[in-house]
């Protein structure tokens, strides 16, 4: 029989995602001002500009929602990036019998080693009322190299993911 778990979490925003759809708004006024005044003393036909410009900075702004989603079926743990509620990127696709450490981030010890780094961290948007722990783990990708992973999986992904750790990191957790 199969085993498959999903969870869908909103990506937590920063001062930095903050700062981003800031500076695209004053961007896109500042546009529309210098369009609009092109409009008026150059160019009439430049009156297409400014909804242009409106259009695509609404576009973009939508494109700053991020959510993941994280499926885990017989083993095999897929992240992906959602933007926009339209736009998905595959960000990760990792074999659970590859971690090499796996449990809450406060209670790993990391590996001093270069690793890439994947950040899927988010609030879960089922179920508000447990709460978002950060989980980490380590693990050898063929694409990669030596990967760690931040995110945080709710109850039923965790018990999707457990069965196909590796004996000695599932002993570990406990």
């Amino acid at each position: 029989m199969d085993q498959f778990a999903e969870q869908l979490v909103k990506k937590i925003t920063t001062s930095k995602d903050d700062m981003k759809k800031g500076v695209l708004i004053l961007g896109a006024v500042l546009l529309v001002l210098f369009s609009l005044y092109l409009t008026f003393f150059v160019a009439p036909i430049a009156v297409v500009l400014p909804v242009g410009i409106v259009y695509l900075a609404i576009y973009l702004l939508k494109l700053q929602n991020v959510e993941y989603e994280y499926s885990c079926t017989n083993g095999t743990l897929d992240i992906d990036k959602i933007m926009g509620q339209s736009k998905r990127v595959e960000m990760l696709t990792v074999e659970v019998s590859a971690f090499t450490l796996f449990g809450k981030e406060s209670s790993c010890v990391p590996s001093h080693d270069e690793m890439t780094t994947f950040s899927a961290l988010g609030i879960s948007m089922m179920d508000t009322a447990e709460e978002t722990e950060t989980y980490y783990a380590e693990f050898d990708h063929p694409d990669f190299g030596k990967c760690c992973l931040y995110f945080s999986p709710d109850e039923k992904m965790r018990a999707a993911i457990t069965p196909f750790l590796q004996r000695s990191v599932r002993n570990a957790m406990m």
